[in-house]
């Protein structure tokens, strides 16, 4: 843990296109030390750190205070960390991603911060560290590595977080929020857009609005970017469609109105406003699918259907469009094996 008026300590796991972004502007601060999980591309950030093109914040080489390949490699020293950032892939249908960070959650002051897409992704990590804070992030970023270290980024750099569960919590919530509003501010004073929700599964609910319907129907039409789908009427009224349910599910499982980024909150509002963008969009799931990478179907799709489901509300748009997108899945992944 850092001492008094020292960098405060912070593990990333998971640095690609968005969490090198993350840690960047944490890093610059000055007022953080921020170690950085690498894996397919650590040999290329050991070496050369990473080449960032960003639009918002200009081109720079960016070196993390440490490189490092595993989180047990992380903590070979006894390091104890502030703060455990989490921006790999929800992929819990895979793999047990709160397995991944167990060497350095060692110490309940260490609180766990989750950036990543979907619903249902903090249970695992309550269940397994009942006594750390969790603090559920919802992102909202456009960047891609096109190559290993290589970080292309636009202008968005957003991050809503809120407490997990804090209303059942057995640490002293005040005091863990005044350390994550500290974290923020270091992002706030780097050109981070930080926004701290009482009612975080509102946000996460309100992005997966646009995740369940644009990203998802991106593959199932046969890899196509937001543009290519907005020209097809049959393909518009599918997104529009599974928005509905996502809203509607969304809102009977929350209690309260979602509200898009934006201020948005009907369907045809969010896809002219995409439809508008003066690029079309390449959803990250249509990056996964052309790369023959596992999809976050489970977190975007499963567990919304699921909770819908429980909530008695019907979905049957968003139930066929995810059992076409596991066939799809399961079929490059199975013939990458053999």
């Amino acid at each position: 843990m850092a001492a008094v008026n020292s960098p405060i300590k912070v593990l990333l796991v998971g640095t690609g296109a968005l969490g090198s972004i993350y840690a960047w502007r944490l890093d610059v601060s000055g007022k953080a030390h921020v170690t950085t999980v690498c894996r397919s591309n650590y040999e290329a950030v050991k070496k050369d750190g990473f080449r960032i093109n960003s639009l918002a914040f200009g081109d720079e080489v960016y070196r993390p205070h440490n490189v490092v390949r595993t989180v047990a490699e992380a903590v070979a020293d006894g390091e104890i960390y502030d703060f455990v950032i989490v921006c790999t892939k929800a992929l819990p249908n895979l793999v047990d991603s709160s397995d991944i960070i167990a060497p350095a959650v060692r110490d309940p002051r260490t609180i766990i911060m989750l950036i990543q897409n979907g619903i249902g992704i903090e249970g695992p990590y309550a269940a397994r560290y009942p006594n750390n804070p969790i603090v559920s992030t919802v992102a909202y970023l456009d960047s891609s590595q096109p190559s290993s270290g290589t970080i292309n980024h636009g202008v968005v750099t957003l991050l809503d977080m809120g407490l997990f569960s804090p209303t059942t919590a057995n640490y002293n919530v005040g005091s863990v929020a005044a350390r994550v509003e500290e974290l923020g501010e270091m992002w706030r004073d780097n050109g981070v857009h930080v926004l701290i929700s009482e009612d975080i599964q509102k946000s996460r609910w309100a992005k997966l609005v646009w995740n369940a319907s644009f990203n998802t129907v991106s593959v199932v039409s046969g890899g196509n970017d937001t543009r290519q789908m907005l020209d097809s009427a049959e393909c518009k009224a599918l997104i529009r469609s599974l928005m509905v349910e996502i809203i509607k599910a969304g809102e009977t499982v929350t209690g309260s109105k979602l509200v898009y980024l934006g201020g948005f909150e009907k369907p045809d509002d969010i896809i002219n406003n995409t439809d508008m963008l003066p690029k079309p969009v390449t959803p990250s799931m249509l990056m996964d699918f052309r790369a023959k990478r596992p999809m976050e179907h489970a977190v975007i799709l499963r567990n919304p259907i699921e909770l819908a489901k429980k909530h008695g509300v019907e979905v049957p748009h968003l139930e066929t469009v995810y059992a076409l997108l596991t066939m799809v899945e399961n079929r490059y992944l199975t013939q990458s094996k053999l």
